[in-house]
């Protein structure tokens, strides 16, 4: 028995490798692992082999070398070491969940096994271990070393293989990176160093970056299933390029700390503490702005992460963010800083954040050049306060909640030009300046010679990349050469893609007091600005575009004493590379007379204007109101030395009944009645210069023939050169020529010398033949002030008065023969004639005949002698005036052959005409008379009571005192010729005549 007992006891030591080889790969089977295990040591308290397990042809887990040491504790067998050597473990990671192939089964029932609390745990012990992970975005190779004592990890040192993940939004490519773990105590240190050759998630690049990472711990307590104590983590993410849809930060450097304490369960502690991140950039570039040099640091001494129902962070963060420049073109900011602070939390995937703080920083943008000594001082005020700036706000609010950003201005925030100027930005009605429904506003400039500007924007939306703005603004101030001008303007302004566009909503009144030119003010210009074929304003790149319609156009050009009214034109004006160019075509305006004495009834305008190479010009038509074409005028002014000039040419003006008459075109034509016929021209200049403007021209008349109130006169002909145009003023000596006048009697020949300056047309050496002599105009002067009077100094040669009285309105009643000479001065204002001193006096013998029914309070007086018989007795009686010598009197006008006729003619206070004239000659009628009496008759002085006929030859010497209403005769004539034959005009008021005492003969 004792022999048999030896020899299955020898039997079984001799198959000792082939029992342990089938007791486990039994096990395993058991447990749904297949496994091949060859077994190459084995003692009482060892084992030794190579195992492999899964499929032979490809195993899922190999080791070429395991060691397991094992003995009893008590009656109980227990594991005490396990070493894996070179094991090679393949494993797969898809959507989310890691297999280990044929051992999936094992660890699933281990993993349900609860550990035996009195059961020791062998130390595990990998060397030279190697993780071949398949996952959905690339394969993983992972090498390392690994031990475990009594159920903990103890130590960890693991070494990934370059490699290349990428899926659906990222795509990274890594270098070989270390990770180690070990656990001290109950502490537990991580350490993790990969370098990123690349990362792209989503439009985030991020290229030649190195992370590293260290934390310590508490080790988890496996038992109780909990996570309590200290955490710390270290991170740092140094060196590379981060580049996002464009904008790119190089030279990073990211370090984030946490210092908090974990609590609660390893699938839902909760882990509260201090955290901090501070970020440093080299410079980059954001939008197309050049960063130079960026920090920025996070602060918060309540981060609070938590887990049930899923990850969970919150803190109230101190933010805070230097950057030292920013270049945008011409614009360059400077020591950029801002601090912020309040609650911001994440959980459900949302991020919420409201922050309060404050924002400063330094500027200056170069594009509006150099101060220049030619700059006007708005323009020299803007480039001042554009040189250098200071912004700042002290309390701005942002919310964030579910990706909707939220900003608002509960007080403003301004920009202050080192030159004084301040721009205010405040909040309205306490809403946001940026909100999802948009924000609201307002905006205030005032101060250091700029414009006052006053905005109201009552949306402004930030989507898209884009910035979108309307509302209402007004502007004040001098504008280039528009000085003390205003601008009220409704619409929408919007900044997306670097252009900036601003599309008018109505149309805009503007105003100013002048547009400076030098000499060439324009003054008091006002009208609407209206849009007109899209965008009002474009600016790109630094170009920028006009484009309007304006209306209502007014304003004075006291250089040229015109005004502007009721104009519209189409104007477009862009600067391109620095360059500015306009173009305007003026649809239609009235231009009127604003000069003392109009020179110019009202015009219409229209043409085209524009500037190019710092040159305007303009091309403009001139009709009248009805539409008859008068002429062109062509503009020039350089803007760079001040020069420029106008030129207008009428062309040859055609006047005829029923068409163009001058009356039309000037009030100075008032004494050209129609209608009027024939030509006329006027060319003309004005030319300015920084020193002044000078100007000229030329009224050429080939012939005309019209309507005067002297009647109708044909053949006038001359040129008028003119020195000036404002104001008007024509040299002396210059004449006009005039075939004849068919006025009372027929006027010949005339010719009158012609010069105006700006208070009077004077008009000197006139003559024209008139009734056999001559009548010249020794001055004329028709004042330019229309509260002035025109006087004047006729000269008369030798003039037959005959014709002139028949064809007057008393031409019935009265017959005269006289040829005259004389000199008589008068003036005339508001159409009535004042004669002052004149004097006429025959120059040879004449007739005069005066009806009886034309005269009236007729009074003579005079003695009577006779001889009474032969023998020459004489006898004398004084006879009293009576009738008889009043009816000699009456004869003595109705026949009176004159050799002497003086005449001094003088208006009256009442304005009536007075004619003192002294006339001496004899009664000559037709057939000889004489009186015939006697003695009886002489005695009984019956000759008294019965009509007598004044002797032949009767000596007569005769005052003539009488009056006449002119102004009623030149309008009743002027009124005559106007309805050219109508019923006789009122006749004069009745004659008055005294014959002083004379003893006829």
């Amino acid at each position: 028995m004792g022999v048999a007992v030896l020899l299955v006891l020898l039997a079984l030591y001799t198959a000792r490798k082939v029992i342990a080889r089938e007791v486990l790969t039994g096990w395993l089977r058991a447990h749904g692992v297949a496994a091949q295990l060859e077994v190459d040591g084995l003692g009482l308290g060892a084992f030794g082999g190579r195992l492999r397990l899964g499929d032979p042809r490809a195993p899922d887990a190999t080791v070429d070398d395991v060691r397991i040491t094992y003995g009893l504790r008590g009656l109980s067998f227990e594991v005490r070491s396990v070493t894996l050597r070179a094991p090679v473990l393949r494993a797969r990671l898809h959507g989310g969940k890691l297999s280990l192939g044929a051992l999936d089964p094992l660890i699933e029932e281990l993993r349900r096994r609860p550990p035996q609390p009195d059961t020791g745990q062998p130390r595990i012990a990998i060397e030279g271990g190697v993780l071949l992970l398949t996952t959905d975005y690339g394969p993983l190779r992972l090498a390392g070393d690994a031990t475990l004592e009594d159920g903990r990890l103890t130590r960890l040192a693991v070494r990934a293989d370059p490699a290349r993940l990428h899926g659906a939004g990222f795509d990274v490519a890594t270098g070989a990176a270390t990770a180690s773990v070990r656990t001290t105590g109950p502490r537990l240190a991580l350490a993790l160093e990969a370098p990123l050759n690349r990362l792209q998630a989503g439009r985030v690049t991020a290229t030649g970056a190195r992370l590293t990472l260290t934390a310590t711990a508490p080790y988890p307590d496996l038992k109780r299933q909990r996570l309590d104590g200290a955490v710390t983590l270290r991170a740092g993410l140094a060196g590379g390029q981060l580049d996002l849809a464009g904008d790119s930060l190089a030279g990073l450097q990211l370090n984030a700390t946490v210092d908090g304490q974990a609590a609660g369960g390893i699938g839902d502690f909760a882990l509260n503490g201090l955290a901090t991140v501070d970020l440093r950039s080299s410079g980059g570039t954001v939008r197309g702005a050049r960063i130079g040099g960026l920090r920025a640091s996070v602060k918060a001494s309540d981060l609070r992460w938590t887990r049930p129902g899923g990850d969970a962070v919150a803190a109230t963060p101190r933010a805070s963010l230097l950057v030292q420049t920013v270049d945008a073109g011409d614009l360059r900011l400077a020591q950029i800083r801002t601090q912020v602070q309040g609650p911001v939390s994440f959980g459900s995937g949302v991020l919420r954040a409201a922050l309060t703080g404050g924002l400063d920083g330094r500027g200056a943008w170069r594009g509006l050049g150099a101060v220049a000594p030619a700059d006007d001082p708005t323009v020299a005020a803007a480039k001042r306060a554009a040189q250098g700036f200071r912004f700042v706000t002290t309390d701005a609010r942002v919310d964030l909640a579910a990706g909707v950003v939220r900003v608002a201005l509960p007080r403003p925030a301004r920009v202050l030009a080192d030159s004084g100027g301040v721009l205010t930005v405040s909040g309205r009605s306490g809403g946001p300046v940026v909100g999802p429904d948009g924000g609201r506003l307002s905006l205030a400039l005032k101060g250091g010679g700029l414009p006052m500007l006053n905005a109201d924007l009552r949306r402004l939306a930030i989507a898209a990349g884009g910035v979108t703005a309307e509302g209402v603004a007004s502007v004040a101030g001098s504008f280039g050469p528009a000085r003390e001008a205003t601008l009220n303007a409704s619409g929408t302004l919007s900044a997306q893609a670097g252009i900036l566009r601003f599309t008018a909503a109505r149309c805009a009144p503007f105003t100013a007091r002048k547009l400076a030119f030098g000499a060439n003010d324009v003054e008091g210009l006002a009208g609407r600005f209206c849009p007109w074929d899209g965008p009002v304003f474009i600016l790109a790149k630094g170009d920028w575009r006009l484009r309007g319609q304006v209306e209502g156009l007014n304003g004075e050009t006291p250089f040229l004493q015109a005004r502007l009214a009721g104009g519209a034109a189409r104007v477009t004006a862009a600067q391109t590379s620095g360059r500015l160019a306009v173009t305007a075509v003026l649809d239609a305006a009235k231009v009127s007379d604003t000069a003392r004495q109009t020179r110019f009834n009202a015009l219409r305008m229209g043409g085209t204007a524009g500037l190019a190479d710092a040159v305007w010009t303009a091309d403009l038509a001139f009709t009248t109101p009805g539409g008859k074409s008068l002429g062109d005028a062509r503009l020039r002014q350089n803007t760079r030395d001040g020069r420029g000039g106008l030129t207008l040419d009428t062309g040859a003006l055609v006047f005829a009944d029923g068409g163009l008459q001058p009356l039309q075109l000037s009030p100075l034509a008032v004494v050209i009645a129609s209608p009027a016929e024939g030509q006329a021209r006027f060319a003309g200049h004005v030319d300015w210069t920084p020193g002044g403007t000078t100007s000229g021209g030329t009224l050429s008349v080939p012939s005309l023939d019209f309507q005067s109130a002297a009647g109708k006169v044909s053949g006038l002909k001359g040129e008028i050169v003119f020195s000036s145009l404002a104001p008007l003023i024509a040299a002396p000596g210059q004449m006009l020529r005039v075939e004849s006048i068919a006025a009372l009697v027929p006027i010949t020949g005339v010719t009158a010398g012609v010069s105006l300056d700006d208070k009077a047309l004077t008009i000197t050496g006139g003559e024209a033949a008139v009734g056999g002599g001559r009548v010249r105009i020794e001055s004329l002067s028709v004042p330019l002030a229309p509260d002035a009077a025109m006087t004047g100094v006729l000269v008369l040669e030798g003039v037959q008065l005959h014709d002139l009285v028949e064809a007057s309105p008393f031409g019935d009643r009265v017959d005269l023969d006289a040829k005259v000479s004389g000199r008589v001065p008068f003036q005339s204002l508001a159409g009535k004639v004042r004669v002052t001193g004149a004097e006429v006096h025959a120059i040879q013998p004449g007739r005069l005949s005066i009806a009886r029914q034309a005269l009236t309070g007729v009074a003579a007086g005079g003695a009577l002698s006779a001889a009474l018989g032969p023998g020459g007795a004489a006898a004398a009686a004084a006879v009293a005036a009576n009738d008889t010598f009043t009816d000699f009197a009456y004869q003595a006008m109705e026949n009176l052959a004159f050799d002497k006729l003086d005449a001094a003619i003088t208006s009256r206070d009442d304005g009536r005409l007075g004619v003192l004239a002294h006339i001496v000659g004899r009664h000559d009628p037709p057939k000889h008379q004489e009186i015939r009496l006697s003695l009886f008759d002489l005695i009984g002085r019956k000759f008294l009571t019965k009509p007598l006929p004044l002797p032949s030859d009767t000596g007569v010497d005769l005052t003539l005192d009488t009056t006449l209403n002119l102004d009623d005769l030149l309008a009743d004539y002027a009124a005559y010729r106007d309805l050219r034959g109508s019923p006789p005009v009122q006749p004069p008021a009745p004659i008055t005549a005294v014959k002083p005492p004379e003893t006829p003969k």
